[in-house]
């Protein structure tokens, strides 16, 4: 077998015709009186030309601007010498509102990542400017700071002290303590870290224990930040054991050597003298307590906790009207304040406004409130519309809260309402 070899290809002769002239010589020629016609043409109408031309690259410019990307706006640089004189005069006592020290000390800070003590400071302030721990966001960017004063130097205290504060705030004490003892080992005369140590033993209700670090931080710093740190957690110690008027000195003495703008101290001292005007029937501390928030609020209007314990304290001395708006107005700063929510929520069913009662009870139990008169309200108001489907979950939950926390009487207020809608329990 063998291939077959493909036969050489062979281009066909074509028959060669003479041509004098060429077809593109021919047209060349025939071209060239045309041109010179439209040349004449175009000169002899200029102008009209001119403007048609004009307007048409106008348009084409448009066009091309809409489509070529606009040129990024510069980031305005940051005023280092304004934000530096606000950050230093709160840090040397002066009265500046809290939340343009915190702006300006956080620009500070963000130029100087390796300053450990400004860092600490915008952590202690986020911390108390949180609402007494209830806006979480605020925490969890303390949190943040806290995290970043380590990290300027992992072996100076103030990092894992001021962290401490943060875990205790967020009321994660295990974490808070372990923090706390990182730092005493690092410096064991690092004030502070003592401080936060009596507020974390408070929280976990050694009262004993706490107070012995309370002692200690007022040794080891007689004249600064840690000293109403200090201060402030043995007034709430005493107040937690219900001796209200021992609580009064250490909390007056925490204001003392606070810096300006620190409300939460404020609103702590007031619920003591509203509970000092419960129990010796005493109206005079209602005004007392009225006066010193009212002060607080011009201070530091940011602070929804201010708002919140203006308005408890009108509806405890009979002024109802001024005790919805405060509430109002705590909800309009802080709209998920969950103290806001449930004692606005309870006034309104109070006056039998179910319809406004209902959503700001719930919207408190959605955010986490554990206060059983919330779910007993709410139960108690979806009852009165008969909607004992919606009362039932709410009225068992808060019975269960109630049993858990040994609250006799509540249990026997939830029993009824839970009768009221057809459930039985067996006590």
């Amino acid at each position: 077998m063998y291939l077959r070899t493909p036969k050489r290809y062979r281009a066909r002769r074509r028959r060669r015709h003479l041509n004098l002239i060429s077809r593109r010589t021919l047209l060349v020629l025939l071209l060239i009186p045309a041109g010179i016609w439209l040349a004449v043409f175009i000169w002899d109408n200029r102008d009209s030309f001119h403007d048609e031309v004009s307007e048409r690259a106008d348009a084409l410019a448009g066009d091309i601007q809409t489509q070529v990307a606009s040129e990024p706006t510069p980031t305005a640089t940051p005023d280092l010498a304004s934000a530096q004189s606000v950050c230093d005069a709160y840090l040397q006592g002066a009265s500046v509102n809290m939340e343009e020290a915190i702006e300006q000390c956080t620009i500070m800070a963000e130029s100087r990542p390796n300053d450990v003590v400004l860092h600490y400071h915008v952590t202690h302030m986020l911390v108390v400017t949180s609402s007494l721990g209830q806006n979480e966001e605020r925490l969890v960017r303390a949190l943040e700071f806290a995290e970043r004063t380590i990290n300027a130097d992992p072996e100076a205290p103030h990092g894992w002290a001021i962290r401490a504060m943060v875990f205790d705030w967020q009321g994660d004490y295990s974490r808070a303590l372990a923090s706390a003892l990182m730092a005493r080992a690092l410096d064991e005369n690092f004030a502070p870290t003592y401080a936060f140590l009596a507020e974390i033993y408070s929280d976990l209700g050694q009262a004993e224990l706490a107070l012995s670090y309370v002692e200690q931080a007022i040794e080891l710093d007689t004249a600064g930040l840690a000293v109403s740190d200090a201060f402030r957690t043995e007034g709430m110690i005493y107040a937690n054991q219900g001796d209200r008027e021992s609580a009064v000195s250490p909390y007056e003495m925490a204001l003392q050597q606070a810096p300006p703008g620190h409300t939460y101290i404020v609103v702590e001292l007031a619920n003591t003298y509203n509970a000092l005007a419960v129990n010796t029937g005493d109206t005079s501390y209602y005004d007392q307590s009225l006066a010193m928030l009212e002060a607080a609020q011009e201070e530091n209007p940011w602070d929804a906790s201010v708002l919140w314990v203006m308005g408890y304290t009108s509806l405890q001395s009979g002024n109802r009207e001024r005790a919805y708006e405060y509430y109002q107005r705590c909800l309009e700063l802080e709209p998920e304040n969950v103290s806001c929510l449930s004692y606005l929520g309870g006034l309104y069913n109070l006056d039998g406004d179910i319809e406004n009662a209902i959503p700001n009870l719930r919207r408190a139990i959605e955010l986490g409130s554990t206060d059983p008169d919330d779910y007993l309200e709410l139960g108690r108001a979806y009852a009165a519309q008969n909607q004992c489907n919606l009362a039932i979950p709410f009225l068992e939950q808060g019975y269960q809260i109630a049993l858990a926390r040994e609250l006799v009487q509540k249990q026997g207020s939830f029993i009824n309402a839970l009768q009221g809608c057809g459930v039985l329990i067996n006590q």
